[in-house]
């Protein structure tokens, strides 16, 4: 894994690029964000390489998106059409229904894969990231089948290294379930 975008360098986005550091020593991380001072923070504090944009998003190996949910619903089709044939875009929002409804149709469908990785803390912002953040701990994939193979293998193969426990849920039934 080369180039590595994080959209949103809070807490998940930001341990999201923590872990991948220590993983991938060669990885770049780029990130994006609405708030141009958690940028110059998540950059200041390591936890990114450098800034980007969405139109860099073609350069990508992998795309996270780490933003609250109402915020990916109206972003992620946009991060779609940016992407390059390689690239594998996933989101951590904690309600997945809605967004896989936005995306079911989209011509780059097979580049996205809806995850939900449980953990977190109270804290907020670039300087609440932590290293180890996903380790042991449970991550829900909805709709894999809809993601093309060589793509999922990607996020999946991270999840892994990360240490997350992998398990699989019908949207519906994560919101249902798990959804808070």
């Amino acid at each position: 894994m080369k180039n590595v975008a994080i959209i949103g360098v809070g807490l998940i986005g930001g341990s999201f690029a923590l872990d991948i550091k220590t993983k991938y020593p060669k990885s770049v991380i780029y990130g994006i964000d609405k708030n141009k001072a958690h940028l110059d923070e998540a950059i200041s504090l390591g936890i990114i390489d450098k800034s980007a944009t969405i139109n860099q998003l073609k350069e990508t190996d992998m795309v996270i998106v780490a933003i609250p949910v109402d915020a990916t619903l109206n972003y992620l089709p946009e991060v779609l059409n940016n992407i390059g044939e390689n690239t594998i875009v996933f989101d951590v929002g904690s309600t997945k229904e809605d967004i896989c409804d936005k995306v079911k149709n989209h011509p780059n469908r097979r580049h996205y894969l809806s995850a939900h990785p449980i953990a977190g803390t109270e804290f907020s912002g670039p300087k609440a990231a932590v290293k180890g953040l996903f380790q042991d701990k449970t991550n829900i994939i909805c709709e894999v089948e809809e993601t093309a193979f060589k793509l999922q293998e990607k996020a999946l193969g991270l999840f892994r290294d990360l240490g997350m426990r992998i398990r699989y849920m019908n949207p519906k039934a994560h919101d249902k379930h798990i959804a808070y």
